[in-house]
């Protein structure tokens, strides 16, 4: 058993309404209920005549009358149909109105936004207007201003035009002048030529060849001063140029700090030689202990070099007996014992330089002390001094003379107070 699907019976449906109802279509369902409507109304008239066996004809045509009351059934029956036609299709319409009113909302919707539209665009126009009249206005200045250097430009031309033409005119007269000139001399020339000389045309080559070679000739010592002149002008200012330079390197040397000079090494033995201190006395005993002190020096040079250019790296493992702390005591001490040495070196070299001098020792019953007249000979002679002052004397012009004083701590510090007070 088949039959048809909901689907394609509205489908029949919506082209039957289309065929049947094309210029009051209302939709399937209000046109179906409709004509449902029309049939079920039909179909209670045709029952009710036959009921009334209005249908049993037997040809003759007896009319019957109803009774009021039966005929206003039926009235109301047909009425109560067209009433139920009528409620549908104001249902279709009040439904057609909803969509209407919902269009009608929508495109008032779309008409304020259109308004809103049109305003933004209306006020872009202008903004645009009046944007455009701005640059209208600065091109049209800037044309103004063109316009005027323009006629400042052709002024200007118009005057350098006349100038030129000035020149121009001035040059050609003078062009004309020195043609003038050119042949008056080459006729002279000509005239002379041909009254030294009976040939023709050889001689008038040449007297007018030479009136241009003289004139060149006449102007050549001029140009040759000028270009000498220039040749000595160069020359001068090459040399004053080397004598600025010169001058200015002169400066920037004097203005250099002065060059450090490391002094000789002083002492009894140095590598460019022996300085001697003092003066010592030719006898045996003196230079075997100077000879002693040499070696002396020597050594304590050769090991604190050694012991400053090699330095011992401990690579034994860290104990009690040899740790850092101990290793630092025995380089401590070993300095000190070197200080100590050197110390005694120095005594005992001044020792001898005092005891081989004339009044340079003082002798007591524990020990003996270089004077101290001795000392300062010998601490002015080592070259420790360093200068710290000068005090100027007034003496007679042509008299003064540069006294060296070395003085100690006490006795500047005593100096400085005097000139203070």
């Amino acid at each position: 058993r088949e039959g048809l699907l909901p689907k394609m019976m509205e489908e029949l449906a919506q082209q039957a309404v289309n065929e049947v109802y094309s210029k009051e279509n209302t939709g399937a369902y209000e046109n179906l209920r409709f004509s449902f409507g029309t049939v079920v109304g039909t179909m209670n008239k045709l029952a009710n005549a036959m009921e009334n066996g209005e249908y049993d004809f037997d040809g003759t045509h007896d009319k019957k009358k109803h009774p009021p009351v039966k005929q206003r059934a039926d009235a109301l029956k047909s009425q109560a149909a067209d009433i139920e036609v009528i409620k549908s299709k104001v249902d279709a319409k009040e439904e057609e109105i909803k969509e209407l009113k919902k269009q009608l909302k929508q495109k008032q919707d779309e008409l304020s936004e259109q308004q809103i539209r049109i305003s933004l665009v209306e006020k872009k126009l202008e903004n645009k207007n009046r944007e455009a009249d701005e640059e209208l206005a600065k091109l049209q200045r800037k044309l103004d201003d063109m316009a005027l250097q323009f006629k400042k430009k052709e002024k200007e031309f118009e005057e350098t035009f006349d100038a030129l033409q000035t020149d121009i005119d001035t040059l050609e007269q003078e062009k004309t002048e020195l043609k003038e000139r050119l042949r008056v001399l080459s006729k002279n020339t000509l005239l002379q030529n041909m009254s030294r000389q009976s040939s023709g045309q050889g001689a008038v080559i040449s007297g007018s060849a030479s009136p241009v070679a003289g004139s060149v000739i006449q102007e050549s010592p001029l140009l040759a001063q000028q270009v000498v002149a220039l040749r000595d002008a160069l020359q001068y200012n090459k040399q004053e140029l080397i004598r600025l330079k010169a001058e200015r390197m002169k400066k920037q040397m004097a203005a250099l700090p002065p060059l450090q000079v490391p002094k000789k090494p002083v002492g009894l033995a140095s590598a460019t030689g022996t300085v001697p201190i003092g003066e010592v006395p030719d006898g045996d005993s003196a230079k075997t202990d100077l000879n002693k002190l040499i070696k002396r020096t020597k050594d304590l040079l050769t090991y604190i070099l050694s012991t400053n250019l090699c330095p011992h790296v401990c690579t034994q493992p860290v104990t009690d007996s040899t740790g850092p702390l101990r290793q630092f005591i025995a380089r401590t001490a070993e300095l000190t014992s070197l200080e100590k040495f050197t110390q005694e070196l120095q005594v005992q070299v001044t020792t001898l330089l005092a005891a081989n001098r004339t009044g340079g020792q003082v002798r007591t019953d524990f020990s003996t002390f270089p004077t101290p007249q001795f000392a300062r000979m010998l601490h002015e002679k080592s070259g420790d001094s360093i200068k710290i002052g000068s005090v100027q004397i007034p003496v007679q012009d042509g008299k003064g003379e540069i006294i060296p004083i070395h003085i100690q701590s006490d006795q500047l510090r005593r100096i400085h107070g005097k000139f203070i007070m």
